[in-house]
């Protein structure tokens, strides 16, 4: 209630489709799929100054009820920093690894980077979110982290996963998408075959 009347009582100030547009072209142009330390930085300043603008906000529309400028308003700050965590977590991670292809850091680095990125924000005034990494064993994955057939064969292989691949090797069957090998019974019937 109190976001809402400050950003009421605001006679001047930002833009929120203005810093929106901002925003999303700095994701689109920055933070794509094909990345480089050089423009993820660039994103994460653009992105923190933008974030400091979205405390400026001013909405034209002052009603409290059916405008959508004014939620634009109360969601804006929150989409940058989601945002800031996207740019800032793809800059510290010096690898690649599925749709986070570092243009600068081609290898999968499963020995380092065998981990979930987890950002959070522990002051809600931050320009920037804290990361840190929970590592995942690869003694519990049904599928351990190997080539999957698509991109180059050229990850730096984490320390466990020739034991796992042992453990479950022969259960895997390369052909099904998933690790499991079902029984006959349960398997669905082949259309293509079925006519032959």
């Amino acid at each position: 209630e109190a976001a809402i009347s400050e950003l009421l009582a605001r006679s001047e100030g930002e833009n929120v489709y203005t810093l929106r547009h901002a925003m999303e072209q700095v994701m689109m142009d920055k933070v794509g799929i094909f990345r480089h330390a050089e423009t993820l930085q660039q994103a994460v300043n653009e992105l923190e100054v933008l974030l400091q603008r979205s405390k400026c906000i001013c909405v034209r529309d002052k009603r409290r009820h059916a405008n959508p400028e004014l939620v634009a308003a109360l969601r804006l700050p929150r989409m940058l920093k989601v945002a800031l965590c996207v740019a800032a977590g793809a800059l510290a991670r010096t690898e690649s690894r599925g749709a986070h292809a570092r243009e600068d850091y081609p290898q999968r680095n499963d020995a380092e980077w065998l981990s979930r990125t987890l950002a959070r924000w522990p002051e809600a005034d931050a320009g920037r979110p804290e990361l840190s990494y929970e590592p995942l064993d690869v003694m519990q994955m049904a599928l351990p982290p190997g080539y999957r057939g698509y991109g180059p064969d050229n990850a730096i292989a984490h320390p466990d996963t020739a034991s796992r691949l042992a453990q479950v090797g022969g259960e895997l069957q390369t052909d099904m998408p998933l690790p499991e090998a079902l029984p006959e019974k349960y398997r669905p019937a082949n259309q293509r075959r079925q006519g032959a």
